[in-house]
């Protein structure tokens, strides 16, 4: 059950397209909503002795992040205060490079958390969102930069492959597949087609998923040498308004990298998208 709901917001105009999927998933699914407010602060270092007055400096990045802070803050509020759902708004204020960890901390007693895409446009964060995909242990939302919802997720997409990421990421949206008019579970083969291999690639998930009353048909798909692309040319060819896939990586001098397929869809995806690690 999807019971605990956190959107990330950060005082842009990006905060109205969150909340516009934010909302809606809250009211379908009973859910009480926690809006985090995160404020980076200034980490000032000194740049010598007899450069410039450190004090000063940092004060006054200090002030402008607070100002910012503040008014983002009292205008969220009012937003909070107008909606019919159980909700809260919290803030946190913490220097860049502490910031992923402490969202995840908060993710972790989430449900579900909430977030624009992390490449593709303007307001780019893919180490910040990496950080909590990765270290929070909760599935994500990742929901595309200005184009807010239109409509409940009424049909959607989901990438399957037999692994460990793709299975957490199937089984933590199963509340909102139930939910769905139609679920099209889409495997790409990239080597031996399905009649080579004499198999039925994905039946036994599609059952899984049928005994949870969720309404599925299963695609394979040959011949495509990038599975993202795939997968988005289904979203295209259904009229899909979501797409379910696993959260691939692996760490480089302790830094997470998603894989190519990940991050071709995070990159391009104009439908929400979620992901389990």
């Amino acid at each position: 059950m999807i019971k605990d709901i956190l959107v990330y917001l950060d005082g842009t105009k990006e905060d109205d397209v969150r909340l516009s999927y934010a909302v809606p998933i809250a009211q379908r699914h009973d859910a009480f909503l926690t809006g985090l407010l995160c404020v980076e602060v200034p980490d000032v270092v000194s740049a010598g002795e007899g450069v410039f007055s450190v004090g000063k400096v940092a004060a006054e990045l200090q002030a402008q992040a607070d100002e910012h802070g503040d008014q983002a803050e009292k205008e969220l509020r009012a937003k909070f205060d107008k909606l019919e759902i159980r909700s809260e708004l919290r803030r946190i204020d913490t220097v860049g490079a502490s910031l992923g960890a402490a969202i995840s901390d908060e993710a972790r007693v989430a449900d579900l958390f909430i977030a624009t895409r992390p490449y593709g446009h303007y307001t780019e964060t893919p180490e910040l969102l990496e950080k909590i995909l990765f270290s929070s242990g909760r599935s994500c939302l990742f929901v595309p930069p200005a184009i807010p919802a239109r409509e409940p997720f009424t049909d959607i997409v989901v990438g399957w492959r037999n692994s460990r990421e793709t299975a957490r990421a199937v089984a933590d949206s199963i509340p909102i597949l139930q939910k769905a008019n139609k679920v099209t579970l889409t495997m790409v083969h990239e080597g031996d087609s399905t009649e080579e291999l004499r198999i039925e690639p994905g039946a036994d998930m599609a059952r899984h998923l049928d005994r949870h009353g969720v309404n599925v048909e299963l695609r394979n798909l040959t011949g495509w040498d990038n599975p993202g692309e795939a997968l988005l040319n289904e979203v295209e060819r259904t009229g899909a308004n979501m797409i379910v896939i696993g959260g691939y990586g692996h760490s480089r001098f302790r830094e997470w990298i998603l894989g190519g397929v990940t991050r071709d869809i995070l990159t391009k995806a104009e439908v929400p998208v979620l992901m389990a690690h």
